[in-house]
């Protein structure tokens, strides 16, 4: 299949590229620096919130993979719109979004969870076939974030009792490229079992070498810990985004398990500097 991949250098998208080339797919790296996408996918730089760039680069395209850049101003959502106009003057047949996130069916008033309603929305009009899928909670990568995991600390807002299914990015791109062949409406991908802080810290400290300890961080503290990183904008929007998540905010009808443990995942991340 020919199949454009939104974000095709960031976390998220990289693996999905990686994996789809393994499948023998032909891949265009949609970014606005695609060049930095994985090796064998065809660059295609384009402007997110021009519907004409997109279209173009959706222009015989089998299927397209949506996937966010971290926005969370009202600039997301002129993207979304550029993307739905995109695709009603393309013959795409399957559209797959992930969410990065839970699937949001109502809109907020909030940019960044609001775009993704109304693509959940909009975007069976556009396309025969639409597949929707995120991580069931959190991925795994945000513990390898430099604001996250320091000296012999876990700095995080959630509390170390919460079990959830954290999940690996290499699994929801596993997801992915299973869709093109086996489409379902919407899920969410997990880990193998759904862990507490005080398992996560666990298996940290098991890999790191060295003990490290769940520590519950205040949301103002951990946005002041990512702004350095992150930028204001970014950061407040992010921190904000860990109001939602609890145990309640993961619909377990909807979770698919993956096979990568956090274990196996924290082995193979290159740490630095942690």
């Amino acid at each position: 299949m020919i199949i454009a991949v939104h974000g095709a250098t960031g976390l998220q998208g990289a693996p999905v590229v990686r994996q789809l080339l393994a499948k023998g797919h032909e891949v265009r790296a949609l970014a606005r620096n695609p060049h930095r996408a994985p090796a064998g996918a065809h660059p295609t730089p384009v402007d997110l919130a021009d519907p004409g760039s997109l279209a173009a680069a959706y222009r015989g395209a089998d299927a397209v993979v949506v996937q966010f850049p971290v926005i969370f101003s009202e600039v997301i959502l002129a993207q979304v719109d550029a993307i739905l106009e995109a695709l009603s003057g393309t013959k795409v047949e399957h559209v797959i979004f992930n969410t990065s996130g839970g699937i949001q069916r109502t809109e907020t008033g909030h940019p960044f969870l609001d775009a993704r309603s109304r693509l959940i929305r909009d975007l069976p009009k556009l396309a025969p076939t639409v597949s929707v899928l995120g991580p069931a909670a959190l991925y795994n990568e945000v513990l390898a974030d430099p604001w996250t995991v320091a000296g012999n600390e876990i700095r995080h807002p959630l509390p170390p009792e919460l079990a959830l299914p954290w999940a690996a990015s290499e699994d929801v791109a596993t997801a992915i490229g299973e869709l093109l062949t086996e489409p379902v409406p919407a899920q969410l991908i997990g880990g193998p079992e759904d862990l507490t802080g005080f398992q996560v810290e666990e298996v940290l400290s098991a890999v790191l070498g060295r003990e490290v300890r769940w520590r519950t961080t205040e949301i103002e503290k951990f946005r002041e810990l990512m702004t350095p990183h992150l930028g204001a904008e970014v950061a407040a929007g992010v921190a904000g985004s860990y109001t939602v998540v609890t145990a309640d905010s993961v619909d377990p009808a909807l979770i698919r398990r993956g096979t990568t443990t956090l274990r196996d995942w924290a082995e193979r991340w290159p740490w630095t500097a942690v």
